[in-house]
């Protein structure tokens, strides 16, 4: 019995004892984890307990992924200058300052314009730095890196994309800091053209082009080549959407290109189909003009009459004559001396006319104006006439043109066209635009000045009114009298005392069907 009873009291204090060294570990281990949070832990008693119990270590999950990552390259950081994310960004010490690098809108164009990027360090702000990048904020990417402060840096901007400039710097206190410009560039480029067509009217070579007004374009380079491929300026610059020209036969293409004064930018090339022009004569309506070539070094003389020489007209020169009245010798007409100005030599005086070369400038036989050239011309002009008919003479194109209207409220129409040859240098036609038809006569006979007479035929006088039909006439060429031998044809340049010479049958026309009192213009 009692045996029994001193093996339960044995085991119930083997528990207890273990029970004691249970609880005295949970203590050691709680005083171990506030060691930890806490290493110099005070004492109730105001003593200061040093803890030496060596510390595991020991990493986080979020460590271990900062290991794992490979470090991170200046270059490849979204944050310019290979500052890091954490640097604090100063908008207040970067001044960008952009120039285009061509002044020539038409070679901005989308993807390719080139601009000089400056930047300026606000001396005052107490930063330092040594170079700048440029930063395209569109694409977070710097498009240029280590640019030495004050000298420029060349990028090609892209539509739309907005640029600014970032510095890595440092502060009075050696802190790090980013530098950002508060000034920002970008372009908006225009669209291309669209609708763009290029057409000429037939039996006329007036080429018009024209194109769909784009937004935010205020300006349209015209480019023109024989060939498919386009010129690298441009022919012409316009403010509107068409653009007309007058070329004188063969085919072309044309180019419109948008572009935009306030942004230095221009859209890409639009190429038209060909076109194909008639043969007229390109330029405006005009008259004809002499020139004189020195056939050797000759004296300028002041006046007409005047001895005194005032200079010399190098040989070989050539000037255009001006608007004075030749000094001609009335009995023969022989003209004795000419009046020059040329602005390049800066002489001008008179010429003895046997010592030059004279040249008329005309059109010739195969050249003149469209219809609606001509047509254009004396309706803008607005002439009047007391008939229903007009007739216009072009020293210029050596031709003869006549005009009908239903009645005196319609334009002018162009009814008939025909050559001629007007009066020469001594003896011109007179450039007047108020002549009228005086009267008719059938036949008129000349004597020549070696006593062989000569007539021409279907005479129509025309002068100022009131002259009773002295001065000049629209007439036939010129027979000989008896053999009928044509004596003076038309040669499609002045060649008259004059008058218009026509062949027969139009001579006769304007004889038959045009009345008396009809406008005349000489031009």
């Amino acid at each position: 019995m009692f045996k029994k009873n001193g093996k339960k009291a044995v085991a119930y204090v083997a528990l207890l004892l273990t029970l004691i060294m249970c609880l005295g570990t949970l203590l050691e281990g709680a005083i171990a984890f506030a060691d930890v949070d806490t290493p110099n832990a005070t004492t109730p008693t105001g003593e200061t307990v040093q803890d030496d119990t060596p510390k595991a270590e020991e990493s986080t999950a979020e460590d271990e992924d900062r290991a794992a990552a490979p470090a991170e390259d200046e270059n490849t950081n979204p944050n310019a200058s290979g500052t890091t994310a954490s640097s604090e960004v100063v908008t207040d010490a970067l001044k960008m300052t952009v120039a285009p690098v061509s002044n020539s809108l038409y070679l901005n164009l989308s993807g390719k314009k080139k601009v000089t990027v400056q930047c300026e360090l606000n001396a005052t702000a107490g930063y330092k730095a040594q170079t700048f990048d440029v930063f395209d904020q569109t694409k977070n990417v710097a498009v240029s890196t280590g640019t030495k402060v004050g000298s420029p840096a060349t990028i090609a901007v892209e539509d739309g994309h907005v640029y600014c400039l970032k510095a890595k710097a440092t502060d009075a206190s050696a802190k790090e800091v980013i530098l950002q410009s508060k000034e920002t560039y970008s372009v908006n480029f225009p669209e291309k053209v669209t609708d763009l067509k290029a057409t000429c009217a037939k039996k006329d070579n007036l080429i018009k082009v024209t194109w769909d007004k784009v937004e935010g374009a205020d300006r349209y380079y015209v480019y023109r080549n024989t060939k498919a491929t386009r010129p690298s300026k441009p022919l012409k610059t316009v403010t509107g959407t068409s653009f007309s020209e007058r070329r004188k036969g063969g085919s072309y293409y044309y180019w419109v290109q948008a572009a935009s004064t306030t942004d230095a930018a221009a859209s890409d090339f639009v190429k038209s189909g060909k076109v194909t022009a008639g043969n007229y004569l390109a330029i405006p309506v005009r008259n004809y003009w002499f020139t004189a070539k020195a056939k050797k070094r000759i004296p300028i003389y002041k006046s007409a009459k005047s001895k005194k020489v005032i200079g010399y007209l190098p040989k070989g020169k050539t000037v255009v004559i001006k608007k004075k009245s030749p000094k001609v010798v009335p009995q023969y007409g022989v003209v004795k001396r000419v009046y020059f100005d040329d602005k390049k030599l800066k002489k001008k005086g008179w010429v003895n006319f046997r010592s030059i070369k004279l040249k008329n400038h005309v059109a010739g036989k195969s050249n003149d104006w469209s219809r609606s050239v001509k047509e254009n011309y004396v309706n803008k002009k607005k002439f009047k006439s007391s008939t229903n008919y007009l007739i216009w003479l072009s020293k210029y194109t050596q031709k003869v043109y006549v005009f009908k209207r239903a009645n005196k409220h319609s334009k002018w129409a162009l009814k008939k066209t025909y050559r001629c040859s007007s009066g020469t240098f001594a003896h011109p036609t007179p450039t007047n635009m108020n002549y009228i038809l005086i009267r008719k006569q059938y036949d008129r006979h000349r004597v020549t000045n070696k006593g062989l007479r000569y007539y021409y035929k279907y005479l129509s006088a025309f002068g100022k009114k009131g002259s009773s039909g002295r001065g000049n006439a629209f007439h036939t060429v010129c027979w000989r009298e008896g053999t009928h031998k044509m004596l003076k044809p038309v040669k499609d340049k002045p060649n008259t005392k004059g008058c218009a010479r026509m062949f027969t049958g139009e001579a006769k026309w304007i004889y038959k069907h045009v009345p008396t009192k009809t406008r005349v213009v000489s031009y």
